[in-house]
């Protein structure tokens, strides 16, 4: 696949480099904002060599291109320029799925990385392997910690691209979460900060994920409104300063505590269903999350489970994505062993390979949507397998893309290795379902190879 073709054809039928307002990618798709969709070609799209398919969601152009979209994504902003990357755009209003993808999708490699090496170290301990006061593991333990503690910093970022607002003021809106003073007296269990006789609500905003997007949000808007009333001489010591003066002070007060009241009142709800609900909680996110990746709207549940392990130490939705990942590949597998091609059969094998470290996209898209009782069996098998998950009560303790890498971050960090065999049996389980319902299921898939 020749990435740069490949970037200059999407662009091409999506009207042209002046029409994209908007350009960033996630885990598996590049994602545009249009100013003109009526001179978006999908039919066109959909034909180029290395594209698996495309969607449109919350007016949001989206190109399934697979593991390679970070290659392709090099070539869009080579051919966009300045213009068309960041993300930012002029965005649907309202669009809170597309907000919460733009923002996740940059910083995903950081926080995996950290979810990795925490799962990795917990896995070495369990085992009895290390002791977890040797200096080295000392040094990654701090490793594996920076991308959750420096959260703020991270997104404030990737909101700044996605709001388009100066990128370093953002930092400091985020900075001022993180002030030593702030988290000292936090850290204190003391109070007492004011301003303007109003009293500055006392929380560890430090691995916090709502708070510093309400920030930047607001930056974004106040330095607009302000830099439309100032004479230009006098904006770039003007505009910044006063934005600053607002922005952080209504974010102290305000935003902040209600985006961290927002994190725990998730995870609170997340608590009360699958233990109210139990296993029918399970079983219907299992159910549905393949159709959940086929909209492109699995990424929004990420700020779910990042407070989640934040709050609770732990995050119930994960080990369900682990399962959806195993279930398209058990599907797509079984899929295979029916076909009678060699090519398709050697795609379906390869694109369960994919899913089975992680990727499910190229499999739900390419063998089980396009033959429709894969799909089925995924949705089966992954309901099973999410229901299993919340009866065993696995847990995931990390943040990190579901896939068989991700399986030492399932380690109970406070020893053990029982979550960790018990969710290597729901995986197992899992996959096991998704090929035998999917082969069973896959009659037609063979007459149609045959044809």
């Amino acid at each position: 696949m020749d990435n740069k073709k490949v970037a200059a054809e999407v662009i091409r039928h999506l009207g042209g480099r002046e029409n994209i307002t908007g350009a960033l990618h996630c885990v598996t798709r590049l994602r545009f904002n249009l100013a003109d969709e009526a001179r978006a070609d999908l039919e066109a799209i959909e034909a180029i060599d290395g594209v698996l398919g495309t969607q449109i969601k919350n007016g949001q152009y989206q190109v399934i291109i697979g593991p390679m979209v970070g290659d392709v994504f090099i070539e869009v902003e080579s051919l966009l320029g300045k213009t068309g990357s960041g993300g930012g755009g002029r965005l649907t209003p309202g669009a809170v799925l597309d907000v919460i993808t733009g923002v996740f999708s940059p910083i995903l490699p950081a926080l995996v990385a950290g979810g990795m090496l925490k799962g990795i170290i917990a896995m070495f301990e369990a085992f009895g392997w290390v002791s977890s006061g040797a200096g080295a593991w000392q040094i990654l333990n701090f490793i594996s910690d920076v991308p959750f503690y420096f959260l703020p910093f991270l997104l404030a970022i990737s909101s700044a691209r996605k709001f388009k607002v100066n990128e370093f003021l953002a930092v400091c809106v985020a900075g001022s979460l993180l002030y030593p003073s702030f988290m000292a007296a936090v850290g204190a269990g003391e109070g007492g900060l004011t301003f303007l006789g109003l009293a500055v609500p006392a929380f560890n905003y430090s691995d916090s994920v709502f708070p510093v997007i309400l920030g930047v949000g607001l930056l974004s808007l106040v330095y607009r409104l302000i830099d439309r009333f100032v004479p230009d001489v006098l904006k770039m010591v003007v505009v910044p300063a006063l934005s600053l003066a607002v922005t952080i002070p209504v974010t102290y007060l305000f935003l902040a505590p209600l985006g961290a009241y927002g994190g725990l009142a998730l995870a609170d709800g997340i608590v009360w269903l699958f233990s109210t609900v139990g296993p029918a909680a399970g079983f219907l996110l299992g159910f549905f999350m393949p159709l959940i990746v086929l909209c492109g709207m699995h990424q929004s549940t990420s700020p779910i489970q990042i407070s989640n392990i934040a709050t609770l130490g732990y995050d119930y939705l994960l080990p369900v994505s682990f399962c959806h990942n195993m279930a398209e590949s058990g599907a797509a597998f079984g899929a295979a062993l029916r076909m009678r091609d060699k090519q398709r059969r050697s795609a379906a094998f390869t694109t369960s390979f994919s899913a089975f470290l992680g990727i499910s996209e190229p499999a739900l898209f390419t063998v089980n949507v396009v033959n429709r009782t894969p799909l089925i069996a995924a949705m089966v098998s992954n309901g099973i397998g999410g229901a299993l998950t919340v009866l065993l009560g696995t847990k995931c303790f990390a943040f990190v893309m579901p896939g068989i890498t991700s399986l030492p971050v399932y380690a109970d960090p406070a020893g053990g290795i029982k979550n960790l065999a018990l969710m290597t049996l729901c995986i197992a389980s899992t996959w096991v379902l998704g090929a035998v319902i999917s082969w069973i299921l896959g009659g037609k898939i063979a007459k149609k190879t045959a044809e």
